[in-house]
């Protein structure tokens, strides 16, 4: 499964949203996107499900972290494991 790690607004001044950092003493916990043809919006939500920030209609970088999920079987041949040192 992926989730959205951290979100860039290109915009000026550039804003960066990342899983993790805190913004006005609350900690981002979760980044959601929504959107359909026409529109596009994502939710920057701190630990109780609050809105930190909303992004509308913005030109955005974003970054997605893949993450485990534990029904996933260990040896599933459409993700791609990468092991070991280089």
């Amino acid at each position: 499964m992926q989730v959205i790690q951290r979100l860039t607004v290109v915009s000026n001044p550039t804003r960066v949203f990342e899983v993790g950092t805190e913004i006005e003493g609350r900690e981002v916990i979760e980044i959601k996107q929504f959107c359909n043809d026409d529109f596009s919006e994502f939710l920057v939500l701190d630990e109780n499900d609050n809105p930190i920030s909303s992004i509308e209609n913005c030109p955005v970088i974003v970054d997605w972290k893949t993450i485990a999920v534990h029904d996933e079987k260990e040896n599933d041949p459409r993700q791609r494991v990468v092991s070991g040192t280089y």
